[in-house]
């Protein structure tokens, strides 16, 4: 009787041990499948968010191209570094531009988007007529449309363009135009500044 019981004892504790197993291994496989479900919703929520704001930004570059298209007369005649009223509107969609583009998840496309929408504020650089500048944002913004275009195909990023590089170097000439022009009239006040009178002898 004794051997009968404790046999029974053996397999109750063997079905015990083996259900708790089971059901630990049940917990365990159940906790990585909403995990893995978790990451999955997280990277798709994340390429919508993206896939919106390359939207957003590529739609208020088209709407910049046909201003800058508009622009006529005066507005591109004037010399580049009086202020006109198309800068202003320029630089409200590329600010728009700018806070899409912020939006995007992947660096790689921030970083390179970077670079025309850096130097289409630059666009003083371009020339000595508005003519210039509005020509200069308006490439700037061809690339960036290139860029972003690349990203919603989820193509390889495309090499800056001639029109970057040289306008890169615009950049460089100018601001170093800029530096020695203050260098000389620091040099030209200090050399022209007045004397301080001699003291009065007492």
């Amino acid at each position: 009787m004794e051997a009968e019981v404790l046999a029974g004892l053996i397999g109750f504790g063997g079905a015990v041990f083996g259900a708790v197993i089971g059901g630990g291994t049940s917990l365990i496989a159940t906790k990585l499948t909403l995990n893995h479900q978790r990451d999955q919703t997280s990277e798709t929520r994340l390429q919508e968010l993206g896939h919106a704001a390359t939207e957003t930004a590529m739609s208020e570059l088209i709407q910049l191209g046909q201003f800058l298209g508009s622009i006529r007369g005066a507005e591109v005649e004037a010399h580049v570094e009086d202020n006109r009223p198309w800068i202003t509107t320029a630089g409200d969609h590329l600010k728009n531009v700018e806070l899409a583009v912020a939006r995007i998840p992947d660096r790689k496309v921030r970083d390179r988007v970077k670079i025309p929408l850096d130097l289409a504020y630059r666009y003083r650089a371009s020339g000595s007529r508005h003519f210039f500048a509005v020509r200069w944002v308006g490439e700037m913004a061809n690339d960036m449309i290139d860029v972003l275009s690349a990203n919603l195909r989820r193509d390889k990023m495309p090499a800056l363009p001639e029109s970057v590089t040289k306008a890169q170097e615009k950049v460089t000439a100018y601001d170093e135009r800029i530096r020695l022009r203050q260098e000389a009239l620091i040099e030209h006040v200090v050399v022209h500044r007045p004397e301080a009178d001699p003291p009065t002898p007492s």
